[in-house]
Parts: structure tokens; C-alpha cells; sequence
């Protein structure tokens, strides 16, 4: 199923570097070139730009970011009073500087920050600065300006046990950051400006001697990484711990190009994404947007190809009258789903196969599945199933938290003991006009029941693996293999609570989840999908656009391109076919 990580073989990642100006011309210092370069990496300075356009095209072929050092910032930028000590500062290298790092935060790249380019990734995310050490921070026994030739190291740092920093500066060997490992290190010095209040999202991870945060890196596990001291004067010169810093960089560049090189070739999707929930609130998919995990720059960010957008009904009364008001609400909430994607058109297109997926992506466009979330919205007519097909929904997930006429839920009180007699002929249905039928949320003995009823796969479209995690909601190891019988897919949730019991889920989490899966019923069982805008994100991986995390974790795993490829789509576009195929054949039967 899987093979070992290889890098790619004669093609060198490219590591972007942040410029300075000096008397109006742009420029990077040598020792960064050649810091990057002894990587066996290629260097790219990044003109200095203030079109956003601009530098987000300049990002492209990018696999990493250093963030060079330089003069002060200008503190109202973000927020805060000038200093008086600050005279000297360039507003539009500032501006660009921000918007570089924030770019490339976004779209995952490897980060490391540089003395001001440190200061700059806190910045930008929230955090302040001491903007004049010597008057703010008076009586500190470090100097942090040093006379000393730029590669001497003139003070020590104490950097915080199990940091990615600690790992870094051990040169990654194993069981570097443990508590057998140096804790002190010696850097140079040349700053009067340092970070005060380390932004959200990251953390603290070394001191100087005075208590200046001489480094900080993401808190939730990414490679973004900021030093106060300048390593590559020092890597240059020899010194192997602050060399180790970017061959640290060039590593996980490395990884980065190979995702990203990876996501042009296969086709990637979310199988469930709660998005419609918001359109009401008047989020644009097509603009980014703070409100919303889904639009569709975040989707380009995260190197995802689709999306299943479901129009979700909870649970109400099942009268008729309510359950006709649940219908019509469900078509008010494709048509929203549609008037989205019309708006959009020149970027997003809605599929009803993997035909539509692929002609989608080759026009460069993004692509969008309608799923249903509730039976409830079919009411009390087995008809509107086959008008549901008509209007492009793709799969419909039985029920939701509670019971409905079709089937009990996992969080239910147990009606019609598993599949009732109206929802088995629901099932029939959706087998006869190609709707995939979903799952997640029935009750396990209904997931069983509807197994007997359907002639064709069945998926999970937002579950994971109840034997890591007991919860109503995930699939146990018996139903797991059930489906993979069936031919279906178990889409692992990115629910926090549904990866883990107390604490934050992370991404190694949810691969977990993939592991157990993939190694239970095999690698054409299992795939992605997120709730989110309903309630899913995990720590690291909490919109769109963070996806580049997961398949990065596949690839520190050993899966290999082809299972990749089957987890991120492949897998769930077998079972659409399947079923497209069975829908066309069953109501061609049902016509004669």
C-alpha cells in the first residue's frame, strides 16, 4: 500500500527570498543566497511590490520563504504609536513585507523568519513589538547590537524543550528537543526592535539571557519558524546548528513542492462542506471571506480541486405539512447553491461526474457537488428523490440528529429499529436514478439494513473511525468492513471531537484516522472530508486553503502518489461513477 518517501530526484526547490532597498535599488545579501544555495536549494529574491496580484503570482514556484532582516518597522502600520527612537523605516518595503508573509502563510509555505523578518511574521498575525530595546527593556545585560564581525556569536538563547527550533538546531537527529539535548546556544546580535507579545497561533520558543523572545514558531505544528539573530552569516562561516536551520527549510520545501506537484495531477475533494449555511448571511464563495472555512480562493490556496456543498435540513416534526415546508427549503437551498456557482462562473462550475471534475479542472476552474444532508427533505414522497437527481444532487444523507420516516440516527431514539419499509424503498430509488446514498448520521443498524437494501456503494461522506474514537458518530470496524465490501468509501471527518477525546485534534490525528482505516478495509476505502462552515477544523487545518497539511502528512507516512491520489478523490469518484452508471441502467429498466 505504501512505499518510502523519496525527494524529487534532479529537480531543485525553490526558496523565495524577501528583498531590502537600500538608496532606491532593491537587494538580498549574499550570505542568505549562499545560505540557501549550500542547501542545494535555489535562491529567488521576490521584487519588492505592493500590488498583491503581483506577489501572490510571484509565489507560484515558490516551495519557501525567508523573510531577510533589515531596518525597523513602522509601528502605526499595525496598530501602535511611533517610537521616538524610530527615525529611520521604509513604509512601502513594510507593506510589502506584510502582505508577502501573509500570503505565503496562507498558502502553507514553509516560513522562516530573519531578525526583522521575525518580526514581521508577528506581526502580521497579531502580535506587537518592542520597538526600542534600549530605552523599553533599560539595564539588559545583552547587547543587542554587536560590533563583532557578523558570524561571531557574541550572546547564548535557551531554546524550549520539544520545539521544532530545538529539532532544527540538533539537525533533526532523533530525540533532538528531548531533555538530553543542549538547551543554549550561541548567536549573534543586530537589533534594537524585538517582539513583545507573540501572536496568536504561535508561541515562544527561545530567551535571550535579558528575556528578549529571541524566537517563535507556529504553535499548531506548521513550519513556520522566526529567529531574532541573523544564522545565515553564521551557517556560511561554518557553523553547523544555525546551517541546520536551513536545511530545516529546504526539507519541508521540499515536502511542500512535492504536494503541490502531487495536487496537479490528481483530483482532490471535500466531501462535505456545510458553506450553504452561510450564503444566507451573504458570503460570496467567490470573494475571501473571515466568516467562511470555504470560498473559492481558499480553495485555490489549498490546492483543492471540489468541494460537495451540502444543502442541509435539521430535523422538525414529521407532519405532512412539515415535511412538504422541509422540501421546499432543501430547493430554495440548491437553488442558492447554483445562483453561487453562476455568479462564479469564470472560476467554479457544478459537476454531476468525475467527466464534469476533470473537463472542470483542465479549464482551470474549480468544481461543485451538491449533496443533500437529511432525508427529512424528501418528506413523505419517494418521488422527490428522482426530482432531487434532476436538480444535480449527487448523494443524500439519510438523516440527521434525530429520526426521521426513512431511518433512525446515531443520535435518535431508536424509530423503525434500523431502515423502515418507506426508507428502504427510498434507498431502491436513489439506486435507480444514480444518488449515492450517505451513511453518516444513520444509526449502525440502519447503516446495515440500507447495506442489504442497495445494490450499489454506499460511502460515509463525513465519518471516522469509532475504534480510535467512541463516538456515536463514527463508524465502527464492523461497519467499515461492510462497506468496503459494498464497494463504498468512509470519508474520515476533520471533527475535532470525532478524532479525539479531550484536548485538540491535529492533523496527525486525522491521518490516524486514514491509518486505520486504509490498513482496516484497505487504501480504495477511505477519503477526506471536512464539516467545514458545520462545525469541523482541527489545529493546523481549519479552512480550506490549510490542505497542503494533510497531504504532507500522507507523504511523512509513506503513502505513496497513487494512494494519495485514491484517498483524495479517486476513491469517492469510483463510487460516484458506480452509481451514475447503476442510476442510468436502473432507470432505463424502470422506463420499459
Amino acid at each position: 500500500m505504501r512505499k518510502s518517501f523519496l525527494p524529487l530526484l534532479g529537480v531543485a526547490m525553490v526558496i523565495g527570498l524577501s528583498v531590502s532597498r537600500l538608496d532606491g535599488r532593491q537587494h538580498v545579501g549574499d550570505a542568505y543566497v549562499e545560505a540557501v544555495a549550500k542547501t542545494g536549494a535555489t535562491p529567488a529574491p521576490i521584487p519588492l511590490t505592493t500590488d498583491a496580484a503581483a506577489l501572490e503570482a510571484s509565489l507560484d514556484g515558490i516551495d519557501g520563504l525567508v523573510m531577510v532582516g533589515g531596518g525597523d518597522l513602522y509601528s502605526p502600520l499595525f496598530g501602535e504609536d511611533l517610537h521616538p527612537a524610530v527615525t529611520a523605516y521604509d513604509i512601502e518595503r513594510d507593506r510589502y513585507d506584510l502582505e508577502l508573509v501573509k500570503a505565503a502563510v496562507r498558502r502553507q509555505l514553509p516560513v522562516l523568519g530573519i531578525c526583522r523578518g521575525m518580526q514581521v511574521l508577528n506581526v502580521a498575525f497579531g502580535g506587537n513589538l518592542i520597538q526600542d530595546i534600549p530605552s523599553q527593556r533599560p539595564g539588559s545585560q545583552v547587547r543587542h547590537r554587536q560590533d563583532a564581525p557578523r558570524a561571531v556569536a557574541t550572546h547564548t538563547v535557551r531554546v524550549r524543550h520539544g520545539s521544532r527550533l530545538r529539532r532544527a538546531l540538533s539537525g533533526g537527529a532523533r530525540g533532538a528537543g528531548g531533555r538530553g539535548t543542549p538547551a543554549t546556544f550561541a548567536v549573534n546580535s543586530f537589533h534594537h526592535q524585538a517582539v513583545k507579545d507573540v501572536a496568536p497561533g504561535f508561541r515562544g520558543v527561545a530567551a535571550s539571557p535579558d528575556g528578549v523572545v529571541e524566537a517563535m514558531e507556529s504553535a499548531e505544528g506548521k513550519a513556520i519558524l522566526g529567529v531574532q539573530w541573523h544564522p545565515e552569516d553564521m551557517a556560511v562561516a561554518g557553523d553547523r546548528a544555525q546551517a541546520a536551520l536551513f536545511h530545516d527549510l529546504a526539507g519541508e520545501a521540499e515536502l511542500f513542492r512535492r504536494a503541490r506537484e502531487l495536487h496537479k495531477k490528481i483530483y482532490s475533494i471535500d466531501s462535505h462542506v456545510d458553506t450553504p449555511m452561510l450564503m444566507a448571511q451573504g458570503v460570496d464563495i467567490g470573494k475571501r471571506d473571515a466568516r467562511a472555512q470555504v470560498d473559492l480562493p481558499k480553495m485555490r490556496d489549498g490546492l483543492l480541486d471540489a468541494v460537495f456543498m451540502a444543502a442541509y435540513i435539521p430535523q422538525g416534526p414529521r407532519t405532512v405539512a412539515a415535511s412538504d415546508a422541509a422540501y421546499k427549503k432543501t430547493v430554495s437551498i440548491i437553488d442558492w447553491i447554483k445562483k453561487q456557482v453562476e455568479r462564479n462562473g469564470g472560476a467554479v462550475a457544478l459537476a454531476r461526474s468525475s467527466a464534469d471534475l476533470k473537463r472542470n479542472k483542465a479549464a482551470g476552474k474549480k468544481t461543485v457537488f451538491i449533496g443533500i444532508e437529511n432525508g427529512y427533505a424528501i418528506g413523505k414522497d419517494v418521488g422527490n428523490v428522482e426530482r432531487f437527481a434532476r436538480m444535480g444532487a449527487m448523494y443524500i444523507t439519510l438523516t440527521h440528529n434525530g429520526d426521521n420516516d426513512i431511518c433512525g440516527s446515531n443520535q435518535g431514539k431508536g424509530d423503525h429499529g434500523g431502515l423502515s419499509e418507506f426508507g428502504k424503498a427510498v434507498v431502491r430509488e436513489m439506486n435507480r436514478v444514480g444518488i449515492i446514498v450517505d451513511v453518516s448520521h444513520t444509526s449502525e443498524q440502519a447503516s446495515f439494513d440500507v447495506l442489504k437494501v442497495s445494490k450499489l456503494p454506499v460511502i460515509a461522506s463525513h465519518s471516522s473511525a469509532k475504534a480510535l474514537r467512541d463516538h456515536p458518530r463514527n463508524v465502527s470496524d464492523k461497519l467499515i468492513d461492510a462497506i468496503a465490501k459494498n464497494g463504498g468509501v468512509v470519508q474520515v471527518c476533520l471533527y475535532g471531537n470525532f478524532l479525539k477525546r479531550g484536548g485538540k485534534a491535529t492533523v496527525k490525528d486525522a491521518v490516524d484516522h486514514i491509518d486505520h482505516i486504509a490498513k482496516r478495509a484497505g487504501i480504495d476505502h477511505v477519503g477526506v472530508a471536512s464539516d467545514f462552515d458545520g462545525g469541523g477544523g482541527i489545529t493546523g487545518l481549519n479552512a480550506a486553503n490549510e490542505y497542503p497539511q494533510l497531504t504532507m502528512e500522507l507523504l511523512r507516512r509513506g503513502y505513496s502518489d497513487a494512494d494519495i491520489a485514491k484517498i483524495w478523490g479517486g476513491n469517492i469518484l469510483r463510487v460516484m461513477d458506480a452509481v451514475r452508471a447503476g442510476g442510468s441502467a436502473g432507470a432505463k429498466s424502470g422506463a420499459k
